[in-house]
């Protein structure tokens, strides 16, 4: 709670590390916000498990009970557990489209409210909580110590909102509900005030201690999640232990518990003594055109809107396609050349594969850089071997200490860039055929590129999965590199308003230009494909083409 950046020490040193994440309410398609918050959170996942060797718990929950979940069932005249059984569904595809690893265990709030009445009940018998007439019940925030001390809110600013009438029954305006009472035709589970159903913010500090225990070292979600939701899961959990009673009421906004993580615990498992995650992680919003996305902006924009390029024209979109493009297309090229050189290249992919293996020092994680230390620049070079490091083991280790060093994913995926210039030099000129370990350098390279992609997701193998020889061979997988360049040349002409077919017959016609030496033709159709994102590419084995940004910088 010190948003600071700060050494990530686990509760059990050698795990597993317990992560719990947010999941989606379950009554409509998810959108690019939601994207954003399950792919970083993968990133993390990945990272943890393959690239730190740690077992890794992570739980991520389905809110299936909610007041917009009973509004849509009714609008569209079906049973509530029939809606969020669809989009339940339609959530587990959008995450597999994105290359999202499934969680550990994806537990559903309607399974667990039980629970939830427990934690209600040890609420209120520690003092925190109330019930009012008509069997709703409401937790005391001022009866917390400390209450607000996670988003920094003042008491004053703990508002259930202005533009809505507060509820006579509260005894303050921040106090939020636990549990509600039932209404004619809404779902309903019997409880100790009567039918209802839970609130939203006990669902996950009940499923947490529930599956998870009572201290976990994790806690994600966006960042429009620290308060109310965050801030209140916090609350319950510290309530429903007993810790943290007010002196007085009126005094639930001090920042009295503050701490730095890790330092002065009360407890081997707490991180201060009373707080039931280690570590608090928010990723920050989605913005479209430098505004916040929102419905009512009209740029709201679905996951399957992102995967169908006709609805979704962003450039940021078209260079990541060219950048990714790029890479790809070079570690084809790549895979081909090893593949040309038979034998001697699955060898030496082999041989890659042996000093690249996490068993190895080349495969191994760097420490996480602390908090004031800065690492080096490109390439990782912190330390003071005897020998530089391999070009494949630089490039994981410039991941690696990227993502170690807050999850800086932008720095981690731009250093996939770094080896294309080496790539090309031993593809195409004359000095760098001829090298002697061009076969050695280029096998590093393919084996190394492919992991690190695989651990920022951008692979569909398993991170931890061999490639190259290994994986079915170098042909399997050039093959299958093909197939995602022609899936991207695809979506390229879908935002482009372009078929295959008018590519092609430019292509045909350029050529004929250059065949009748009519050079200023030639340069015409060239430049005019490069404005609409159609790069050329000239060989002698003829011309192919790649998607580019048509901003004349590729």
């Amino acid at each position: 709670m010190i948003k600071e950046k700060e050494p990530f020490r686990p509760r059990l040193p050698e795990g597993p590390v317990s992560m719990y994440v947010c999941g989606v309410t379950v009554y409509d398609y998810s959108h690019i916000g939601h994207a954003r918050v399950y792919v970083a959170f993968d990133t993390l996942y990945r990272f943890l498990r393959d690239a730190c060797g740690y077992p890794v718990t992570y739980v991520r929950n389905f809110t299936d009970i909610d007041d917009k979940i009973i509004a849509r069932a009714q609008q569209s005249g079906v049973p509530p557990e029939q809606l969020t059984e669809r989009f339940i569904a339609e959530f587990a595809a959008d995450m597999s489209s994105l290359n999202v690893l499934p969680p550990s265990l994806e537990p559903r709030a309607t399974a667990f409210v039980p629970s939830m009445i427990a934690t209600i009940q040890a609420i209120m018998g520690n003092g925190h909580a109330y019930a009012v007439e008509g069997g709703d019940v409401f937790f005391d925030t001022a009866s917390l110590h400390g209450y607000g001390r996670l988003s920094g809110r003042a008491a004053e600013d703990n508002r259930a909102g202005e533009r809505v009438a507060v509820d006579p029954r509260k005894r303050s305006a921040a106090d939020f509900a636990l549990w509600k009472a039932a209404k004619p035709g809404e779902p309903s589970w019997p409880s100790p005030w009567g039918p209802g159903r839970p609130g939203w913010h006990i669902e996950c500090s009940s499923m947490i201690a529930e599956l998870m225990g009572p201290v976990i070292d994790i806690h994600g979600g966006g960042r429009d999640l620290v308060f109310p939701h965050h801030e209140n899961e916090l609350a319950q959990s510290q309530a429903a232990c007993g810790c943290g009673r007010s002196h007085g009421r009126g005094d639930g906004h001090g920042h009295g518990h503050e701490h730095e993580h890790g330092a002065g615990s009360s407890s081997p498992q707490l991180h201060n003594g009373t707080d039931f995650v280690r570590y608090w992680l928010h990723n920050g919003f989605v913005n479209v055109d430098s505004e916040k996305m929102s419905k009512s902006l009209g740029n709201f924009f679905t996951i399957r809107h992102y995967r169908a390029p006709l609805n979704y024209s962003d450039k940021g979109l078209e260079e990541a396609s060219a950048r990714l493009y790029y890479v790809l297309q070079a570690r084809a090229d790549v895979v081909e050349a090893l593949r040309a050189a038979g034998p001697d290249g699955e060898r030496a992919v082999t041989e890659a594969q042996a000093q690249l293996s996490p068993s190895s020092s080349a495969g191994t994680p760097p420490p996480p850089p602390a908090p004031a230390a800065s690492t080096s620049g490109r390439g990782g070079k912190a330390s003071s071997s005897a020998s530089a490091p391999g070009p494949g083991a630089a490039l994981m280790s410039e991941v690696l200490l990227s993502l170690a060093d807050d999850l800086n994913t932008p720095a981690a995926v731009g250093a996939l860039s770094g080896p294309l210039r080496t790539i090309n030099d031993l593809l195409t000129t004359k000095a760098g055929k001829k090298r002697p370990d061009r076969l050695a350098v280029l096998a590093q390279l393919h084996v190394a590129l492919s992991r690190v992609m695989a651990l920022v997701g951008m692979e569909r193998q398993p991170a931890g999965q061999q490639t190259g020889a290994a994986a079915g061979g170098l042909q399997a997988e050039g093959a299958a590199l093909e197939a995602v360049l022609g899936e991207l040349r695809a979506l390229a002409l879908v935002r482009l308003g372009m078929s295959e077919e008018q590519v092609a017959d430019a292509i045909r016609e350029r050529a004929e230009a250059r065949a009748a030496k009519d050079f200023a033709r030639s340069d015409a159709i060239r430049i005019e494909l490069a404005a609409k994102g159609i790069l050329l590419l000239d060989s002698p084995q003829g011309t192919t083409w790649r998607p580019g940004t048509g901003t004349g910088t590729d």
